[in-house]
This record gives C-alpha cells, structure tokens and sequence, in this order.
C-alpha cells in the first residue's frame, strides 16, 4: 500500500514538471551569421540535450528558467537562461585561445604553430566591402615586409609591391603571383581577379618559404587563393549577392598659379634686367607685359576633373554536398575615372569545384575568365600641371580650339580637344584555369598532378585625329596585338607521418613550365577624315603604313623536395630545396640549386611553461636559404639580329645587322636570406606579437656594360653579372583583443616595417645614373656604393642671396644676382655643378605601417584602418622648372612668397627672373619630405536582424555598409598626394628608380554604400 502511494506521488510531480517544460528552438550561427553544424546544446545540471543540424538549428524542452549551454569546439561556451520566449538564437564567439590560424604556403599548408617561415595572411574579411577593381590597392599597411605605393590613381592601373626591399638593380623586384597554385608569373594582372572571390592571401618572405619557388622567390611570393564551398553546411547552397555603388572625387588636387598671380609673376619676370645687383637677362623676343585685364585666365584642372564613381555588382553560389563542393561567381565592375575620358568596365566570371571520386581520388579546378575595357587618359595631367598655361584660352573666337601656346606661339595640345576626340583604350581578355587530380596511391602517401594555363589577349587601338596641330596631313591610327601564354604542368608526391610523439611530412616534385608571347602592331598616317578612325587603316597612306610582329619564348623545368620534421610539436626543422633550369641561359649555366633550412622551438609547448597563466603562445624561429632571380630577357644570352634600312642605288632597302652581342656567361643572380622571429601570446592570445629581423645579400647582380663602338652590334650595351646589394630590417606586427563581452568588442591590429638598403658593389662602376632632371649635371637619382637602393643627389641649397657681397664671396660675380639661388660650391671652382653634388636623402621610407581599429556592438560595427609612411625623400620636378620662369611653365604657389625687392628680402624663395640653364639645377630645393598619415578606409557595417519583419523567410543574412576611402591625409608635401609618384627612369631602371613627382593623375576620396544579402 505504501508502494503505490509513492509511485501515485512520483508520477503526480512528473506530471506536474512536464506541465512547466517547453520547446525551445532557434539556430546558432558565427559572427559572420554563418550557421553552426553540430553545436552541443545542453540544459545545465541534466542530461537533457541535443546537437544543431547543419543549418545550425535545434530544438530542446527546457522549462522556463532553465538555463542553457552551447558549447562547439573553437568557439568561446554561451549560457542562455530560458524566458518566456520559445525562440533563443545565438551568436557564438570564437575562442581564440584555441584557434591555430591554417595559411597556405607554397605547394601545401600549414597550421600557424608548425610553421618556421616568416609568412603574412590577409584574409577576405579585410578585402570586404573595399570599392576598389585591384587587390593590391586594398594591401597598402596590411601586411608587415610588404610595402605597397601607388604609381597614380588612374583607373585599373596597379600599384608597386616591394617584399623586403629591392633585390636586382637590372631584373625584376616585382613579387612572384601564385593563384590558386598557378604560377603566374611576376607581372600577373591584377585586374583580372575579383576582390570578393579571395579568401586569403599569404606572402611569403623568408628563405624557407621562397626557396620551394627557387629562381623566382628573389622578390618574394603573393600566394591568392580564391573561395570554395569546403567547410560550408551541406545541403542547401548560399546565394549572395554584394552590390555597391561610389562616388568620388580629388582627394589632394594640386594647386597651380591662378591666372591673375601668374600674370604678375611673368611681368615681373620679364622686368628683371642687368644692373648693379648681378647679372641679369633681356629677352627681346619674349613681350614686356601682359596684360592682367585683357588676358584670359582657364583652369585646366578644372576642366579635365570630373566627379568619379564606381558601380560593382557581385553574385555568387556556394555549395557543399559529401562528395563536392563549388563556388561560382560572376561580377560586374564599372568606374568612371576622376579625369574625363579615362574609366573600366569588367566582366569576370568564375568557378571553382572539387569532387571527391572515392575514398581514395579526388580532382578538381579553378576556372577564371576576365574581359574588360580601359579607358586610357587622353590628357597628360602632369603635363597640364607643368605646362598648360591658365592664360590659354580653350577656344579661339570662331569656336575652333585653341592650340597657341600665347607666350612662345608654339603649338601644343589642347586638353579638351584631346579628350573629345582622341581615341586610345585597351581591350584585355584573361583565362585562366588549373586543374588537378589527386589519388591515395597508400596510407600517408598521395601524388597530385596539376595542368594550368594562362591566356592573355591585349589589343590596343590608338587615334589621334586630324585636327590636333602635330597631326597636319592627316590622322594617325596605330593597333596593337599582343597574345602571351603560360602553360604549366606539376607533379608531386606527399608523404605524411605522425608516429607516437614524432611527425614527419615529404614533398617532392617535378614541374615545367613555358611561355611564349606573340605580337603584332599595323600604322598609318595622313588619314582623309576621321569618321573611321583606327577601324580601317587602309585609308591611311601607303606609303608611310607600318607592320611589325614579335615572338619570345621562354621554359623552366624543375624539381623540388621539403621535409617538415617535428617532435612533440616543440620542436620543428624544416629542409627545401629547389633545382631549377631555364631556357634564358646559355648552355652550363642553365641550372642552379636553391637551398634553404630553418628551424622554430615551440617554447609554450615545454613543462615549465605548463602553469603560466601569462604567456599561453612563445616560439623562436630562425631559417637561412638562398633564392634567385633570371634577371635577363629570354635570347639574352646569344647573339640576334635586328631589321636595319639603307639606301642602295637611290632606293631604301630593308636589311639585318647584329642586335646585340650574347652575354656569355650569364648566371642566376642569388640572393641569400636570413630571417630571425619572435612569436609570443598573452592571456589567452588577447594580446599577440610577431616581430622578424632580417637581412639578404643578392650577388652576381646583372649590369649594363657599354660596349665598343667597334663591335659593330645594334645594342651598345652587355649584360654582365657584377654588382652586389643588401637589405635588412625588422618587422613588427601587435593584434590585441582590448575588450570582449557579449555585446561589445573592439580589437585592434598595429604593423610597422623597415627596411635598409645599400649597394656593396658595382663592379669598377663609380655611379650609376636612374633620372636626369637638371642641366647642371643632371642626374639626380643616381645607384652609389655604400648608399641606398636608390639615392637622390645634388647641390645643397643655401637660400637666396641677400647681398652682392655674398655674390662677391662666392666668386660668382657677373654670373647670379641678389635675390637668385645659392647653392654650396663643394669643390671651390667657382662653378655649380655635378662636381658640387651630395648624397640629398631617398626615396625609400625609414619605416612604413597601418593600425586597423574594429568595434562591433551587437549587429553594428565600425572598422576604422590608418596607414602611414616616413621618413622618404621625394623630387618635386615641378619645382625645378617652376622657378625663375620666363619660359613656358607653370609656376608653383610657392613663388608667391618669393624675393620681392622692397617688399621680401629675407624670403628664400629665388625670385621671379631668368629661366637659363645655369640656375636649372638638382638641389634639395626640390626635395620633400614624403612622410604621412592616411585615414585610408572607415566601414560601418549593419547586420540586419533576420527576425525584424519575417525577412529571415526570404533571406539568410542582409548588412548595409558605408565605406570612405582616402578620407583625410595629413602631409607637408605640396605636390598633391606624396604617395602617387613615380616608378619609372630614362635609363630603363625603372623598377628601381622611385620618388619623382610631378602631377601624377590624382587619387580619390571615395564614399561607398552597399548591401549584402545571401538567400
């Protein structure tokens, strides 16, 4: 009887407790809104619970007050207590005391704690929502060793990369592209990549990692790799769309003399006469006056700037299943650049798949097709800057264009004349594609064959109409083709082990690769009419019409091997090694072998580093490799022949004489690395560091030697294998994780760089000269033993002269005059020139950076990203041809706070007078300082809650983003942006030769909103 009352009892409170119990369901996702397959879902204190689906959903009964925990390996553990409501979704955070960061690396991966090279990863979500066409104009501070400038702001054009300095004075400084395990190539086109398609980037920069790309891994290695659908939930694929739509504008426009200042200034220029002051000039060809109140006054720049913008649509579908996984893309991209006339228009379209065949096979490819159309600049901007007076009119009286320069009476071009009626653009198609197959030939051992290539075709139309004045008989139309090639096939073996406390990973492989580049270009001139254009060249004359084609080929087969040895995880070595032969040398010296070790100690890892509550992450890393750089054009190194004309019984007729002499006993130039690095965890990785020292020495340098004049070749130059340079610098890199609680975060990402450089040798070579931009002298950027890679020469500048006895003083009586510039005569002579010339600084920065700042509260965040540079020189060639102007230039505001008698006497601006070649001279009066700080972006994102409104029927996810892009720059520099200058040298050195500015097409401030929706 007692029984049944306490089974009566026992089953009225089950009961009861049922009663109170509720379905509780909703879905747990990441904070990218990404669901969580898997997460433990429990009611704390029982054993009630479950596991989300793949989408993330779950359902459990739990009572009202009931607390429940969500747990999922990586992520930081949630408690939620039950209330009234029976829907409870939840956001889990990662842990990233946990989190072991995978890179990719060259030929494999990684996790960050078994890596012993210096290796930088970007991942996509610092590329989002950034309305640029190029990665490379998102990476500027983002990764410490990489420093990236921008050569202008034209539409599409790239920027310059340079990982750990420069490295060959003759060859290529630019890094080595890898997409998607594609090599391709070091002058690999951006603009063929959609930004939204990367999923992450790593650079590669120590020895270790660049030796596995042997000859090519001199300047460093971008490996790209682009989206798949891995690691998504299967079943129901995700369709995003991205759009955005910019506006832009000049974010630092260049000022010039207005045209009532410049009238006065000329005036002044052209009163300056002998007297007892100095020498002095009198131009009788040249008018006395103009007059202020009958000249008419254009702003050029005015008239060639327009209000930019930007239009980007992006749509992809991501899918995963047990057997394969996808991503497809397509993306629209549209700018219209800042100066009118110049823009892109793109199309690109990708797919990636991969399909696992069996347990023991799997294949899979890459597939990208790009086409778009560039709009070139139909107007030089520098040369608005320096030479399109403002007292110009743009039309004459009858409304045909003004072409009259109205102070020599030479003709020139009219900028909007060109921008109406100019023709030039660029039409560029790009597929590439890589595909591989990859079978378990035995447990821990797999071979994986790849087939990759890259098509490239370009076609450039040009015409330049009949009504421009150098255009006198007619149009001129011109085409250019160009085809180029890259084929590659890799085959490698993987061997994997993990014995006990011991692990072991083989590479080994064999690739080939070749490339071939075909061209062809067709003229013609005194066109009838200009209704045609460059579409029918054949209504040019005869006579006169051009053909040409090229064709150059190169191949590059080789062999590699890494062995990656690592014991309890404290202890890592890792050997590489790369045997590369290629086709550009001659016969013994084809082949060369890159070698490279490095080891790290995982001191975390150790006994006595078990009880710290401190340091949760301590490694020491060190390697030391050789890598190389071809540096030479293919056929360099044999003889060729070149077409020549000659008159042979009063007819030109066409033949060939020698192009150039081999270069025997060309070789590799090799460059060899040491790196040290320090990785260190605070507090469970809140706060991390990385710090790197290193320093290269590239050898066997390929230099220009001048030949005889007796060898009776074409080309009177030789390459030669003679110079020397080194680099060194450290890199430092903060993460840190301030504040993190449900509601609130904020972490902030700190990168500083240097980098030194210095040239040990160059053969018997004093200099070698990189720019000539004076007349006394010339070259002011010259390459110097024992200085930087490159440096800035001239004479030192001592302000105006005040007094005729400093005239006197200096022995240059009769040949300057008071109120003119005063330069240090080193030497004593007398005279100012190369003679009196002095190292003036470099364009190179002594450190470089960014400082990224993100706050996320509850669905709204705020990205805000600095980048700064200091330190470097940069040539104001305006400057130099602005002074003393009576001749056909523009002149710089400056002037207005120039030597004035009377009226200025102490200024140290040369006073308005003679434009002669005595006073063109390089000085550090037309060096700046370079150095600034960039707000570069500042995103504000906004999760749309999916609840609000039933919108989570129809869509996944949805945020709204605001961008401004180039927001604010503070900068001494007066030549517009300090960062657009140029890379570029009449001496053909042009990749080393940096730092001259002088009215680049200007960058943009832009402001951008988007939306983003998956379905």
């Amino acid at each position: 009887m007692n029984l049944k009352r306490i089974l009566l009892l026992l089953l009225f409170f089950s009961i009861v407790s049922l009663q109170a119990q509720q379905i509780i369901s909703g879905t747990v996702t990441d904070e990218s809104g990404q669901p969580l397959p898997g997460v433990n879902v429990i009611v704390q204190g029982t054993a009630n619970g479950t596991v989300a689906d793949f989408d993330g959903n779950y359902s459990i009964n739990a009572a009202e007050g009931a607390v429940l925990e969500f747990s999922y390996l990586g992520f930081l553990a949630q408690n939620v207590q039950v209330g009234k409501a029976t829907t409870i979704n939840v956001v889990l955070q990662e842990d990233v005391s946990l989190l072991d960061e995978v890179v990719v690396i060259g030929y494999g991966t990684s996790s960050k704690k078994d890596l012993v090279s210096s290796v930088s990863s970007i991942k996509s979500d610092v590329l989002e929502n950034q309305p640029v066409a190029r990665v490379d104009q998102a990476l500027q501070g983002r990764a410490t060793g990489v420093e990236v400038t921008s050569n202008n702001g034209s539409p599409g054009t790239g920027s310059t990369i340079r990982i750990r300095g420069n490295s060959s004075i003759n060859g290529n400084n630019d890094p080595l592209y890898v997409i998607d395990g594609f090599i391709a190539g070091t002058g690999f086109n951006l603009n063929t990549i959609n930004v939204n398609d990367i999923a992450s980037i790593e650079i590669l920069k120590d020895a270790t990692a660049l030796s596995i790309y042997g000859t090519r891994g001199a300047s460093g290695v971008i490996l790209i790799t682009t989206k798949n659908g891995k690691g998504m939930a299967p079943g129901k694929p995700v369709i995003a769309i991205n759009h955005y739509q910019s506006i832009q504008e000049t974010a630092n426009r260049i000022n010039i003399l207005g045209g009532r200042d410049f009238i006065d200034y000329k005036n002044e220029s052209y009163q300056f006469v002998p007297g007892p002051d100095g020498f002095g000039f009198t131009d009788t060809t040249l008018p006395l006056v103009l007059d202020p109140e009958n000249t008419t006054t254009t702003d050029w720049l005015d008239l060639v700037e327009q209000p930019g913008s930007i239009s980007n649509t992006d749509v992809s579908i991501t899918g995963n299943s047990e057997n394969a996984n996808y991503f497809i893309s397509g993306n629209y991209f549209n700018q219209k650049g800042l100066l009118r006339g110049s823009g892109l228009e793109r199309v690109n379209f990708r797919t990636n798949l991969d399909v696992k065949v069996s347990d023991r096979f799997k294949t899979g490819i890459r597939t990208n097709i790009t086409h778009y159309k560039i709009e070139n600049n139909k107007v030089n901007y520098g040369n608005i800057v320096s030479s399109v007076l403002p007292i110009r009119p743009i039309y004459l009286e009858d409304g045909s264009f003004s072409f009259e320069n109205p102070i020599s009476a030479g003709l020139e071009r009219n900028p909007e004349a060109d921008i109406q009626h100019r023709v030039d653009h660029d039409l560029v198609t790009q597929i590439i594609t890589n595909a591989y197959a990859e079978y378990e030939l035995a447990k821990n051992l797999s071979f994986k064959s790849t087939f990759g290539a890259q098509l490239n075709y370009v076609k450039q139309n040009n015409y330049l109409p009949g009504i421009l004045p150098e255009r006198v008989n007619g149009g001129f139309g011109r085409i250019n083709t160009n085809f180029s090639k890259s084929i590659l096939n890799e085959n490698t073996l993987n061997y994997n082990l993990d014995l006990n406390d011991h692990s072991l990973k083989i590479l080994g492989g064999f690739t080939w690769q070749k490339d071939s580049n075909e061209s062809t270009f067709s003229e013609a001139d005194n066109f009838p009419n200009d209704v045609v254009s460059f579409n029918n060249l054949a209504l040019g004359d005869s006579e006169t019409a051009k053909v040409g084609s090229g064709y150059g080929q190169r191949t590059l087969t080789s062999f590699l091997g890494r062995v990656n040895y690592g014991y309890k995880s404290k202890y890592l070595l890792t050997l590489v090694g790369r045997y590369d032969g290629s086709s550009v040398f001659e016969t013994g010296n084809k082949y060369a072998f890159f070698p490279s070790v490095g080891a790290a100690w995982n001191v975390d890892e150790e006994e006595f580093m078990a009880d710290s509550n401190v340091i949760n992450r301590f490694k020491i890393r060190g390697s030391y490799g050789i890598v190389g750089e071809q540096g030479v054009a293919a056929y360099n190194s044999i003889a060729t022949y070149a077409n020549t004309t000659t008159v042979f019984n009063g007819s030109s007729v066409n033949g060939v004489l020698v192009g150039q002499v081999p270069s025997s006993g060309l070789t590799w130039e090799t460059t060899k690395q040491m790196d040290l690095g320090l990785e260190l965890g605070f507090l469970n990785n809140r706060i991390s560091f990385e710090a790197d020292y290193y320093k290269k020495t590239t050898d066997d340098l390929l230099l220009s030697v001048a030949l005889s004049g007796q060898v009776g070749a074409n080309s009177t130059t030789q390459l030669q294998n003679l110079g020397s340079v080194e680099n060194r610098g450290f890199e430092f890199g903060l993460n840190t994780i301030n504040i993190q609680n449900d509601n609130f975060s904020w972490e902030s990402n700190l990168s500083i760089s240097s980098n030194k450089s210095e040239i040990l040798e160059l053969d018997d070579q004093e200099y070698i000269s990189l720019q000539s931009t004076g007349n006394q002298g010339g070259n002011s950027a010259r390459l110097i033993v024992g200085e930087a890679l490159p440096t800035f020469v001239g004479a030192k500048y001592l302000g105006t002269y005040k007094t005729a006895e400093e005239i006197t003083a200096d022995g240059r009586a009769g040949r300057s005059f008071i109120g003119g510039p005063r330069y240090e005569d080193v030497n004593g002579d007398t005279n100012i020139n190369d003679e009196d010339f002095q190292v003036l600084g470099s364009p190179v920065p002594d450190f470089y950076g960014g400082f990224r700042n993100t706050f996320k509260y509850k669905n709204l965040s705020l990205d805000v990203f600095f980048h700064g540079s200091y330190g470097a020189e940069i040539w104001n060639v305006r400057t130099q041809t602005a002074y003393y102007g009576r001749g056909e230039q523009n002149v710089d505001p400056i002037v207005l706070q120039r030597w004035i008698a009377g009226v200025n006497e102490t200024s140290d601006i040369p006073r308005a007078g003679p434009s002669n070649s005595l006073f063109n001279v390089n000085s550090d009066l037309n060096i700046e300082d370079g150095s600034y700080l960039r707000l570069k972006t500042m995103t504000l994102n906004y999760d749309i809650p999916m609840e609000s409104k039933g919108l989570g029927n129809v869509f996944s996810s949805m945020n709204v983003y605001v961008t401004g892009t180039n927001l604010f720059l503070w900068s001494d520099f007066t030549l517009g942006d300090p960062e657009v200058n140029a890379f570029t040298a009449g001496s053909g050195l042009g990749s080393v030769s940096q730092g001259f500015a002088s009215g680049q097409y200007p960058y943009a401030k832009t402001i951008t909103l988007g939306v983003k929706l998956e379905f």
